[in-house]
């Protein structure tokens, strides 16, 4: 496998268990009902993005090994 490749899959791995961690919390339900902005709200928000970064590397991996 190629270096980018692992490196999506890990970006992804960790923006999925931490994201899944933060929504223990119902934090995003909170923000988007009351407004209230946390901590653990941020982490689920920045978790999400980062999953999404590693499935879009792991893409662009994928089509240029082809």
């Amino acid at each position: 496998m190629r270096k980018s490749l692992i490196f999506g899959l890990i970006l992804f791995v960790l923006g999925v268990t931490v994201g899944l961690y933060a929504s223990q919390r119902n934090c995003l339900i909170a923000f988007i009902t009351s407004g209230h902005m946390n901590f653990w709200t941020a982490m689920e928000l920045l978790s999400g993005i980062i999953a999404l970064v590693g499935v879009i590397i792991i893409l662009i991996g994928l089509i240029r090994k082809k």
